[in-house]
């Protein structure tokens, strides 16, 4: 009788050190014991690579411009959620614009995908369109300047037309975060782009400029919340688009 109760003690102990290594191994950082078993047993795992946003458009457009059928006059406009909310065929229907937007996304996650939605595809142009969630006290305004620079930079050596733009001011209730004045960081970063533009002669659609009230913030009655746009807010912005596509694609 005595040694079950060392064996049951005995176990008890292995099964609480193994449970103790499982928290700290597994648990505590997001894992899971079992599937890791599961996992090192059968040689398969159910973790899903990450989807990559346009794949499947630029497989098809890739394949347009081996085939020689791409209009040679396209034009990729790249951006954040503004740009993925922008319904070109509405606004800009005279235009080959090639949506490449994806909502939430920061200027280090447009660097990262520049190559394939905007090199490999050998469009004319690209419209390089920053989003004000840039604009935040952990995102030195140097990291937007130097992105700004290194697209353009990108584009002309590849024989693409870089098209830089100022950012479209948020609204007032986003104009601060704690003591750090976001209006005032955004005007700033606009008055950089429009002196890059001048000193590299690049085209540049003045969005804030086009959009921006009498403070210079986004006006209410074209936006849907203190940063995204309505239709007449769209309208507008596209407004600002229009003469300088004209002109870059030759169509004036």
């Amino acid at each position: 009788m005595r040694y079950f109760w060392i064996l049951v003690i005995a176990g008890s102990i292995a099964l609480n050190i193994v449970a103790v290594w499982a928290y700290f191994n597994y648990v505590k950082y997001g894992g899971n014991p079992l599937g890791d078993i599961k996992r090192k047993l059968t040689g398969t795992t159910t973790q899903a690579a990450p989807g990559v946003p346009y794949a499947e458009e630029n497989a098809e457009l890739l394949d347009q411009i081996e085939r020689g059928e791409a209009d040679s006059s396209r034009v990729v406009f790249l951006g954040a959620s503004i740009t993925q909310r922008w319904d070109f065929d509405k606004f800009l229907p005279e235009f080959p614009i090639i949506n490449r937007g994806v909502g939430g996304q920061l200027v280090p996650g447009i660097l990262a995908r520049y190559k394939r939605d905007v090199l490999d595809l050998k469009p004319k142009a690209v419209i390089i369109k920053f989003c004000s969630i840039n604009i935040r006290p952990e995102m030195p305004g140097k990291v937007l300047k130097d992105g700004m620079s290194m697209l353009t930079q990108l584009a002309e050596a590849n024989g693409i037309i870089p098209i830089v733009s100022t950012i479209i001011p948020a609204g007032k209730p986003e104009a601060r975060i704690g003591d750090y004045s976001v209006a005032d960081s955004l005007a700033e970063f606009n008055r950089w782009v429009r002196q890059l533009a001048a000193d590299h002669d690049y085209p540049l659609i003045d969005f804030a400029e086009a959009i921006g009230d009498e403070n210079g913030f986004l006006p209410r009655d074209c936006s849907v919340d203190p940063v995204h746009l309505n239709d007449k807010g769209y309208r507008i912005v596209s407004d600002a688009v229009r003469p300088v596509l004209k002109k870059v694609l030759g169509k004036e």
